[in-house]
C-alpha cells in the first residue's frame, strides 16, 4: 500500500536527531517534493519489523518509510545502521502542512500535476493494439513505445502513431512531454522503480503474452493516457497509449457508459455481435495491414499469411476485445486471457471459435515444413 504525503497524515517521528515523517507504508518517489528526501526502513533476518538500517531502497524486510527535509545519510553511503535511541516516535500523526508549521519551514509544493491510478480489470483491451475503427472511436492518437535498455537505467522511446493526424496537436506533444517528465520522476524512472510500483500498487490487467502486465490510467481535461508496463528484461518495457477525449466518437471507453457496455457485454441474457479481425505486421506500422471478417474467412487468411507477426481475434459488442492466436518472433500461442474476461469467459461463441481456430492450427501442423514454433 502507498500513502500520499500531501494528504494523508504520517506518523511524528525523529530519526538520528532531526525531525521526520515516517509510515509503515510506502511513499511513491515520485511525489517527493524536490529539495525532500525519503528513505526505506529495512528490518533485520531475525525480526523483519526491526527499524535497523536506513537505505535508499529495499526489495526485502521493508519495515517503515522516512520523509525528511533534510538529508539522513551520504548519498554514496548504502546502508545507515539505525542504533538503540536513533528512532523515536512522538506518538501524533499530522500531514506534511502541520509538520512544516511545527517547524518554521515553507509547505512544498506538490509535483505531481497529473493523478495516476491503476487500471480496472475491464480496462484491459485499452491497453493493447486496437482495431483502427477502435482508434477511431476511442480518439486515439498513437502511443509511446519505451525501453529501458541492457542497464535498466536507459530510457529509450519510439513515437507510434494511430489514428487521425490531425489530433497530434502541438498542444497535444506539449502535455505529452509534461506527463512522461512526471511518469519520469516515479514508475519509468528506470526497470527497477517500475518493478516495484507494479508490485505494490495492483493494476494487473490480462493480455501479456510472457509475464503479467500492469496498467495505470493518468486523466487530464481533454486527453487519457494508458500506461500499459510490461516489466520483463529483454523487450520493451512500457507502452504509453494517448486518447483524445474530445475526439471520441461514442462515450465509451472508461467512461461510466463503456463500463456499462462492458457490464452488458458479459450478459448471456442479451444479444451480442462479434468482429472476428486478423492483423498482420501488428508492430511494424508502414506493413500493417488490418482485416475484418467472417470467423471462417479470419482463420484460413490468418494460417494462410505468410508473416511472422500476425494475430487472430475477436472485438465483441463494439467494445470488448481479445486476441485467440499470436504469432510472433518464431512462437505462436493461443492465450488463455479470453477465460480471465468477464465478456468472453462464459461465452459459447467465443469458446466455440478458440475450437475453431485449434483445430484449423492442428490440421496445418499435419502439412509439411510447418513448425508450430511454442504454440501450447
Amino acid at each position: 500500500m502507498a500513502v500520499n504525503i500531501f494528504k494523508d497524515e504520517l506518523q511524528h517521528a525523529r530519526l538520528f536527531g532531526k525531525p521526520v515523517l515516517t509510515t509503515n507504508w510506502l511513499i511513491p518517489r515520485e511525489t517527493v517534493p524536490d529539495g525532500w528526501f525519503c528513505y526505506d526502513m529495512r528490518g533485520t533476518e531475525r525480526d523483519p519489523a526491526a527499524h535497523a538500517e536506513l537505505v535508499d531502497y529495499t526489495s526485502y524486510d521493508h519495515s517503515g518509510t522516512v520523509l525528511s527535509p533534510k538529508p539522513l545519510k551520504r548519498p554514496a553511503t548504502k546502508a545507515r545502521w539505525i542504533g538503540k535511541g536513533d528512532y523515536f516516535l512522538h506518538g501524533e500523526t499530522m500531514d506534511l502542512e502541520a509538520f512544516c508549521e511545527e517547524y518554521g519551514l515553507e509547505v512544498p509544493d506538490n509535483p505531481i500535476k497529473f493523478e495516476m491510478r491503476p487500471a480496472a480489470p475491464e480496462e484491459a483491451a485499452l491497453f493493447y493494439a486496437l482495431p483502427p475503427e477502435q482508434d477511431e472511436e476511442l480518439g486515439t492518437i498513437g502511443h509511446v513505445r519505451i525501453d529501458f535498455g541492457r542497464n535498466g537505467g536507459e530510457f529509450w522511446h519510439t513515437w507510434w502513431p494511430r489514428g487521425p493526424e490531425g489530433l497530434n496537436t502541438p498542444e497535444f506533444k506539449e502535455e505529452l512531454d509534461q506527463v512522461v517528465e512526471q511518469l519520469r520522476r516515479g514508475v519509468l524512472k528506470d526497470f527497477s522503480a517500475m518493478l516495484r510500483l507494479c508490485h505494490i500498487s495492483g493494476g494487473e490487467i490480462s493480455g501479456g503474452s510472457c509475464c503479467q502486465n500492469y496498467g495505470f490510467v493518468l486523466e487530464t481535461e481533454r486527453y487519457r493516457y494508458c500506461l500499459r508496463c510490461n516489466p520483463v528484461r529483454g523487450d520493451y518495457q512500457a507502452y504509453l497509449g494517448c486518447f483524445d477525449k474530445q475526439a471520441q466518437k461514442q462515450e465509451m471507453g472508461l467512461t461510466e457508459k463503456g463500463r456499462q457496455t462492458l457490464r452488458d457485454a458479459a450478459d448471456p441474457s442479451k444479444p451480442h455481435s462479434y468482429s472476428w479481425y486478423v492483423i498482420e505486421h501488428i508492430n511494424t506500422p508502414e506493413l500493417r495491414v488490418d482485416h475484418d471478417l467472417p470467423l471462417e474467412e479470419a482463420i484460413h487468411l490468418y494460417t494462410e499469411l505468410d508473416c511472422g507477426d500476425k494475430r487472430l481475434g475477436v472485438t465483441k459488442d463494439g467494445i470488448a476485445t481479445v486476441d485467440l492466436v499470436i504469432s510472433k518472433d518464431g512462437r505462436e500461442w493461443m492465450p488463455e486471457d479470453w477465460r480471465k474476461l468477464d465478456s468472453f469467459k462464459d461465452d459459447p461463441v467465443a469458446a466455440g471459435a478458440v475450437e475453431q481456430i485449434r483445430q484449423a492450427l492442428e490440421e496445418q501442423t499435419q502439412g509439411p515444413g510447418f513448425t508450430m514454433g511454442g504454440m501450447n
